[in-house]
């Protein structure tokens, strides 16, 4: 299973206001490189280089708190549209 992050697309410009890709927000092409090296090495991976990092701290936090704090973003972002 893969566990991704942003990654600078047309839906995710839309739902998340990024219009293009930086330091922790891969292009697709870049995404797909990094996700293709790691095929068949781990039962679970985040195969950007960046996205690992940020799941890294992202692990430090209780799972209660981190969807909260997840759902409490997208329903923002959904009342605003």
């Amino acid at each position: 299973m893969k566990v991704p992050l942003y990654v600078a697309t047309n839906m995710v410009s839309r739902v998340a206001s990024i219009g293009r890709d930086s330091l922790f927000i891969p292009t697709p092409e870049g995404y797909a490189r990094a996700s293709i090296r790691k095929i068949g090495y781990e039962t679970r991976c985040t195969p950007y280089w960046a996205h690992s990092i940020q799941w890294a701290f992202a692990r430090l936090i209780p799972d209660p708190l981190l969807d909260y704090w997840r759902m409490s973003i997208g329903l923002r972002r959904r009342s605003s549209h």
